[in-house]
């Protein structure tokens, strides 16, 4: 299987096209439930042994989304979700958008400056989950099972694929977070790809798949719990990840479908808990967020006897892009793009298609791809370039055989665990310190992970150690965007017009 290479240089995917779906995800799930679907598991929480079926999770969504129409909430209104992975996420995701709303979905890990920061630049009418931001417009996670419980009935609501379904916030190739708008046509597009993918990796429906990853975030939405859910798999998740209850799931559940990032390989390739006879029943370990080492996954197949497969995309594509198969692709390859979907590798500076085989910026091209930037027309701009090119700032190159490899990241944003953590707004933050007087942030690799790593100017006559300035940052950020790694510095190296030369940041060793 080779991705077809036009004259213009565009690699179109080696999958016909899917025949795209025009309602909304709400829609696209619960549609076509028969009877023996409607009766089938739906979710299980492993923690508390406790599930839902199909039919159930169905009548839940309905009766929030009767309460959220009595409060005025429907389309055009925003609701923000922060609710671990669980049930009770599903059944407000599903009534959000029964209801016709767009959801905001916001990670449990964000402290509650940073809760309202998102919710208030969202422009959420309605905040559901954890942090309770002190104002009538909040409902906790508790107050479901009363609300489900008044049975309220589901509005009739007019919106079809072009309605916007979901602003979940990205660092985008660069900078501060944004509001990034993607339709129920962009998500419903991306699950019937995903599917598409999955499939063609071997996995039928009504499998048990494992998704320990958050479903806030898009990769933990669109691929952990809506495209398995297309398949009426039994989706087993957890509300954190915790190692033992991972591991033991996969022999008590028997789990065939596992969803992971790389930190999660490394544990499966390195951790001595981890045995071959409780991964009997796997047949494919799929790996997204940030880039899967080929050595570690191929480590993860010869210890499980399981097959590896990577997926590549990003919060601005809903996210799935390219997708691996199993036995086609090596499991350092991202892998083909998915159907509909066509890619272009260009040069960084000039937006030249460079010849097969080197390196450049990929760009993308699909139903998948988003509609721009919430209120920031400027961003919006940068990011698509002619023809609705979106660049993602991903260095990537295609081998003889059309399959992709992602070699570089060119954008600023850090991928910690999968989190996506600003530069920029570490650096604003760590200028705000009394004994600091420059500083630049970059992505660094250490013990297989990119963390956050700092360089810092002092100013003149102050002290301060690296351990204290670690401890200062952590007080003040959400948990994933603390500063790992502290380097003092005599100058920030910087370009004639004051933009901090990143690259050469990266070039300065690591100690230690």
């Amino acid at each position: 299987m080779t991705a077809t290479l036009t004259p213009a240089s565009i690699y179109a995917s080696p999958y016909p096209d899917l025949e795209l779906f025009g309602g909304t995800v709400y829609e696209q799930i619960f549609n076509d439930l028969t009877d023996e679907d409607a009766a089938r598991t739906a979710i299980t929480e492993l923690t508390t042994g406790d599930t839902i079926t199909y039919g159930e999770l169905q009548h839940k969504a309905d009766a929030v989304a009767g309460y959220l129409a009595q409060r005025g909430i429907g389309p055009g209104s925003v609701v923000s979700l922060q609710i671990p992975n669980s049930i009770n996420f599903a059944v407000a995701l599903f009534g959000i958008f029964r209801a016709g709303a767009t959801v905001n979905p916001i990670g449990v890990l964000m402290n509650a400056d940073d809760v309202e920061k998102v919710a208030e630049m969202a422009g959420a009418d309605l905040f559901i989950g954890l942090t309770d931001l002190g104002h009538d417009k909040y409902v906790g996670e508790g107050d479901l099972e009363g609300i489900v419980d008044k049975q309220l009935p589901a509005p009739d609501v007019d919106i079809d694929g072009t309605a916007l379904a979901s602003v979940p916030f990205s660092s985008g190739t660069t900078g501060m977070p944004k509001g990034v708008m993607l339709t129920h046509s962009n998500l419903t597009s991306n699950v019937l790809q995903s599917k598409y993918m999955l499939t063609k990796n071997g996995m039928g429906n009504a499998s048990a798949t494992l998704s320990p990853l958050p479903f806030s975030h898009i990769y933990g939405m669109t691929a952990l719990l809506l495209t398995p859910m297309m398949l009426r798999s039994n989706v087993h998740t957890m509300p954190k990840f915790d190692l033992e209850t991972f591991l033991r799931a996969h022999g008590e559940h028997g789990i065939e479908l596992t969803f992971i990032a790389p930190p999660m390989a490394v544990a499966l390739a390195k951790h001595p808990a981890v045995t071959p006879e409780g991964f009997a029943a796997n047949k494919l370990m799929f790996s997204g967020a940030a880039p899967l080492d080929d050595e570690v996954a191929r480590a993860v197949e010869r210890r499980l006897g399981t097959d590896c497969v990577q997926g590549y995309g990003m919060t601005e594509t809903s996210p799935a892009v390219n997708i691996g198969i199993k036995g086609e692709t090596n499991p350092g390859s991202i892998g083909y793009p998915v159907p509909n979907t066509e890619c272009r590798v260009v040069d960084i500076e000039t937006l030249a298609d460079v010849p097969h085989g080197e390196s450049g910026e990929l760009l993308v091209r699909g139903p998948q791809v988003m509609q721009g930037y919430l209120n920031n027309k400027e961003a919006t701009d940068e990011t698509f370039v002619d023809g609705g090119w979106l660049r993602t700032g991903d260095v990537a190159r295609v081998d003889e055989d059309g399959r992709f490899y992602i070699v570089d990241r060119a954008k600023e944003v850090i991928k910690y665990k999968g989190y996506q953590v600003a530069p920029a707004e570490l650096e604003a933050l760590l200028l705000t310190h009394e004994a600091i007087a420059d500083a630049g942030v970059v992505g660094v690799e250490r013990d297989g992970l990119e963390i956050p790593r700092a360089f810092v100017v002092l100013q003149q006559g102050a002290e301060l150690t690296a351990e204290e300035l670690m401890k200062w940052v952590a007080e003040r950020v959400t948990p994933y965007k603390k500063v790992r790694a502290v380097t003092f510095l005599d100058e920030i190296p910087k370009n004639p017009t004051g933009k901090i030369l990143r690259k050469d940041l990266r070039l300065i060793p690591l100690e230690g």
